[in-house]
């Protein structure tokens, strides 16, 4: 049976010789695995449509919703080309796509989601604070998935600055708009923080280590 659905490509692998398997986070069945057949090929008409960080409406085939999906017809929604095209933008959207893979189980939809992070693919395109922006998206990622930061301060024997924990609350709070406006923060204090909480789940995430490297080299030039 045919189905057509809103998603959001969160990561890509090859397939076989030609075929791309990826995981979509889409707004009717949350996350799911789907195959794009001939997707390696050059000019494949549903090459663009799966690039990693584009959201697409896809035409879909399954027998059963909760099975890996077959994609047959594809067209771009937003395909966030200014966030593509910028090395470090690129890495910050990147990193929010594998915080939404690894903390969203398959096949349970939430809308509140799938608008985070077409938010945080929208705000890094514009703003200043980046990595103030991800840690905001993290935050309230992680509550929406049952890992609220602030129940963890609660519970655990952990110390954590008074201005730390301000902070970290402040933003688990924002919306995007006031990002760039926000008195002056600790932003690598409060992301080394934040960074070690979510290893507590999930192996530290693969973007993590090319980000410290980028940010290395553009702090020596």
């Amino acid at each position: 049976m045919h189905y057509i659905i809103k998603g959001l490509v969160l990561n890509t692998k090859i397939h076989g010789e030609y075929d791309k398997l990826i995981t979509l986070y889409s707004y009717e069945l949350g996350k799911v695995q789907a195959i794009v057949p001939s997707a390696k090929k050059i000019a494949a008409r549903l090459s663009s449509a799966t690039e990693l960080l584009t959201e697409s409406e896809f035409l879909v085939f399954s027998t059963h919703l909760a099975m890996r999906v077959k994609i047959t017809g594809a067209s771009i929604i937003k395909n966030n080309t200014r966030i593509k095209i910028d090395l470090n933008k690129n890495i910050y959207a990147l990193y929010a796509a594998e915080i939404s893979d690894k903390f969203t189980p398959f096949n349970l939809e939430n809308s509140r989601k799938y608008n985070l992070i077409v938010r945080i693919w929208e705000i890094l395109k514009t703003c200043k604070y980046p990595k103030r922006a991800l840690i905001a998206f993290i935050l309230r990622f992680l509550k929406l998935s049952g890992y609220a930061f602030s129940d963890y301060l609660k519970r655990a024997n952990t110390f954590v600055s008074q201005d730390i924990e301000n902070a970290i609350k402040k933003l688990s709070n924002c919306s995007g708009n006031d990002i760039d406006s926000m008195d002056e923060l600790e932003d690598e204090k409060i992301w080394n923080c934040v960074e070690f909480y979510i290893t507590n789940y999930i192996s530290r995430p693969s973007l993590s280590i090319f980000l410290k490297k980028v940010e290395k080299y553009k702090f020596r030039n």
